[in-house]
């Protein structure tokens, strides 16, 4: 009789821990406070089965027995969490927030088998798991959990934030916040047709054999000429040398799957604007207004409100993922705007 009641005492508990397991399968991914300081950790956490690799930035004089207001951060086109979001983050954890900026599937050290694949769909779901993840640790504020998207991430914040109403509010920085634009825009039909008949055929080829066809884009690879767009110049000054390139980011590169051109242009978030209902600030540079200046003001004046504008005098589109003067003063117009805001 013994035995049976120590037998059904073991099961009992196993059926419990399992429950409890059930009700939170991520609980292993929870930070050991103990194990936190101020300033950069390393932390992981689960998004569709996959594990993604973060740099959380917490503030100075940390305590996990206070609670925090915090940013999710989303980055440009085929950066790691070491680039801009890094930036970012470490300027808003100056600013009391807790910041976390992470590698997206397939990118850095996270998980994924396609390597430095834009896929938005997982990059949604990786944005909302991130939200989840930081919401499952008492010192993260709920109420004030804040997302921001840069350059292409702006389209992927959006989209993320036109559901997602665990967001207080959000902010875009030099916002490519219309894809379809982005890509229709710069080519005729028979063009396009055929850039996208070519984008088929490569996921044709990886389905058949396995094989990776990537292709660089952004203009990237070569110098670009004297009279190359300023955006152009300042893309190669920034992602192919030591700024921003792969000898400071080995993890990053500027080549991806060239079915990738199938996905970004179904996406224009300006139709997205009116319905956001979640507060909302674009940051744009004054001399980015060949790339995302227009962009960033027709999403805003397009957007619900409640709704913000703010031009970043002398700067452009890439100087604002990462040279201090310009961040500086995009993070506290930032500050300001989501400590309006609580969920």
């Amino acid at each position: 009789m013994k035995h049976l009641t120590n037998l059904v005492t073991v099961t009992l508990t196993l059926i419990l821990a399992s429950s409890a397991y059930a009700q939170n399968p991520n609980k292993e991914f929870m930070m050991k406070t103990s194990e936190l300081k101020s300033g950069v950790n390393n932390i992981t956490f689960q998004s569709q089965g996959y594990k993604l690799a973060g740099l959380l930035f917490l503030p100075g004089g940390f305590s996990p027995d206070k609670i925090y207001p915090a940013v999710v951060i989303t980055p440009p086109f085929n950066q790691v969490k070491e680039q801009a979001g890094s930036v970012y983050a470490r300027k808003l954890a100056e600013q009391g927030f807790i910041a976390l900026a992470f590698d997206h599937r397939g990118y850095g050290d996270s998980e994924g088998e396609l390597r430095s694949y834009e896929y938005t769909p997982a990059f949604l779901e990786g944005i909302a798991d991130a939200v989840s993840f930081l919401r499952m640790h008492n010192f993260v504020d709920i109420s004030r959990v804040y997302g921001l998207g840069i350059c292409v991430g702006a389209t992927h914040i959006v989209a993320t934030a036109l559901t997602d109403k665990r967001f207080a509010a959000i902010a875009t920085v030099s916002g490519m916040l219309n894809n379809q634009r982005s890509f229709f825009g710069t080519m005729n039909r028979t063009q396009a047709v055929a850039t996208l008949k070519t984008a088929n055929e490569a996921r044709q080829k990886y389905y058949e054999t396995g094989v990776q066809e990537n292709v660089g884009l952004l203009g990237l690879g070569t110098k670009p000429a004297e009279d190359a767009p300023n955006v152009n110049k300042e893309g190669h000054d920034y992602y192919m040398t030591k700024r921003a390139g792969r000898k400071t980011y080995p993890n990053y590169t500027h080549m991806t799957p060239m079915f990738v051109n199938e996905d970004y242009p179904r996406y224009n978030a300006v139709t997205m604007a009116p319905n956001l209902y979640t507060p909302y600030l674009g940051i744009y540079g004054s001399k980015a207004m060949e790339s995302n200046g227009p962009l960033t003001v027709a999403f805003y004046e397009a957007a619900s409100e409640p709704k913000e504008l703010y031009e970043v005098k002398e700067a452009s589109h890439v100087s604002l993922y990462d040279i201090d003067k310009d961040v500086d003063r995009a993070v506290a117009r930032m500050t300001d705007f989501f400590l309006k805001y609580a969920g």
